[in-house]
């Protein structure tokens, strides 16, 4: 069974969405990130595996570099 990924945040909540890969929950952040600032405030969401578990180190690694590579 494959792995899928979510965004959530204390604030935000969570995205609804179940992501294959961690570059479309990325890009799901990037998207949310963009609309929450176009409204003069900010989002709080991260990557999670679905269901809530916190990324492995390396994983969250590649979720950084994602982010600010990209």
């Amino acid at each position: 069974m494959s792995k899928t990924y979510t965004t959530i945040g204390s604030v935000r909540g969570c995205c609804g969405h179940k992501h294959r890969t961690i570059e479309a929950a990325v890009d799901c952040i990037k998207r949310d990130q963009s609309g929450c600032r176009s409204q003069g405030g900010y989002s709080d969401r991260e990557v999670r595996y679905a269901g809530g578990a916190e990324l492995r180190e390396s994983d969250w690694e590649y979720v950084h570099y994602l982010h600010y590579s990209r």
